[in-house]
């Protein structure tokens, strides 16, 4: 029988990108694809209603985009029909609490963390069916670049093969370091609730002990600062109440990251390397330095492109301890020497020195270091550039992860 899925794709630009790569994947499959516009789901139903005439294999979706659908108010689509929904989490789940606590059974959650799949399971029990599915990368093809040009959607273009898209050797890149990630501190100022509203402990001296314990141990994860500095004043919460609390905080993650992200490029600078930087949030930084070129907010495919020019793809995790994130694994693909903080996946994956270089957030001059030999070594530079490429197009491109899925 044809394989049939349905995928949602036009409320984030990144995702969008996965959901291409996804549909490329298993069209070159001989399955049959249903794409659907999630920022125009009222205008979708009957195509997806149409489509749902012939049995579905699976949905596939990123972080919750499409998750409560009904035909018939109250009714679950997915239930009703009985169709696997695969979530993959982009992000930490207590990002999605509401949405997770009224998931429906059909859903299988896929996390990218194992920290992520642990939180899951303990604070996610009405979600019966969860895994680990780590990150993966894409290689940018001549298509790519073509039809982003012309504002096409690549799900509908035929694509060339990407071994036709020749990599640029390291020594005649024209970016020494490419940093693409956001600042998101300021967006997530916006996450900061009510502190006084909380009544059972001081939520603002917590929030700046938390904060303080994130920055000193970056080891640990957000939920599990939050949990011990709750200890630590003699408050122990239940499952329930204290899963609330932590997805209330869930701010401070985002402001641990930030910390590090905006530490890891000054240093850069300040030992003279040129650092290319691309995301939101940068040009609100009350600090300036000749050797940051800011380039503001690019596209996706922008970005794949700009790691293809780059000598050394710089990655911080987004405070993933145990698992990893694309900017790695595009780097490498993309014929970039990717040098990324570590975590427990990384380390079991790959070796330092080898396929990438790996750093720790405690000892930052040692990323600095690293980096500066690697521009002045382009040889070896090269050589870890390809076996990274080797690696990640043999081991962690999504078509070995989603073949391993269903």
């Amino acid at each position: 029988m044809k394989k049939r899925y349905i995928f949602f794709r036009g409320l984030i630009a990144t995702l969008d990108l996965y959901t291409d790569e996804f549909v490329k994947i298993y069209t070159e499959q001989e399955a049959e694809c249903l794409v659907l516009q999630a920022d125009r789901m009222d205008e979708e139903m009957m195509r997806l209603k149409a489509f749902m005439i012939e049995p579905v294999t699976a949905v596939i979706s990123m972080n919750n985009i499409g998750l409560h659908l009904e035909f018939e108010q109250g009714r679950n689509i997915w239930d009703q029909f009985q169709i696997p929904f695969y979530n993959i989490m982009m992000d930490h789940p207590f990002h999605y609490k509401k949405a997770l606590d009224h998931a429906p059974e059909q859903m299988i959650l896929l996390c990218m963390d194992r920290n992520h799949l642990e939180y899951a399971e303990r604070f996610f029990p009405n979600i019966r069916q969860k895994m680990f599915f780590p990150h993966a990368g894409i290689e940018l093809s001549e298509c790519m670049i073509e039809h982003e040009a012309e504002g096409d959607d690549l799900h509908e273009m035929e694509r060339q093969p990407i071994e036709k898209y020749t990599k640029i050797p390291i020594s005649e890149r024209k970016i020494d370091v490419l940093y693409a990630g956001g600042l998101s501190r300021y967006a997530a100022e916006g996450l900061i609730p009510d502190l006084g509203a909380i009544k059972e402990f001081d939520a603002f001296e917590l929030v700046h002990h938390a904060l303080e314990r994130l920055i000193q141990e970056p080891e640990h994860t957000t939920e599990c600062i939050i949990e011990q500095s709750l200890l630590d004043i003699n408050l122990k919460f239940d499952n329930k109440r204290l899963s609330e609390i932590i997805s209330e905080l869930r701010f401070l993650d985002s402001f641990a990251v930030s910390f590090y992200r905006e530490q890891i490029i000054r240093m850069l600078a300040e030992n003279g390397v040129t650092v290319t930087i691309f995301g939101a949030g940068w040009d609100r930084c009350e600090w300036e330095y000749q050797n940051v070129i800011y380039g503001g907010e690019v596209t996706p495919v922008q970005i794949l492109e700009l790691m293809n020019q780059s000598k050394i793809v710089l990655n911080t995790m987004t405070w993933f301890k145990r698992g990893a994130h694309d900017r790695i694994f595009n780097g490498m693909l993309a014929g970039a020497a990717v040098v990324s903080d570590t975590s427990e996946y990384m380390q079991e994956n790959f070796t330092s020195g080898v396929e990438l270089e790996l750093f720790s957030l405690h000892h930052m001059e040692d990323m600095v270091r690293k980096i500066q030999y690697l521009l002045n070594n382009p040889e070896k530079a090269q050589s870890i550039a390809c076996c990274g490429y080797r690696i990640a197009k043999e081991q962690h491109m999504w078509e070995k992860r989603l073949n391993n899925l269903i």
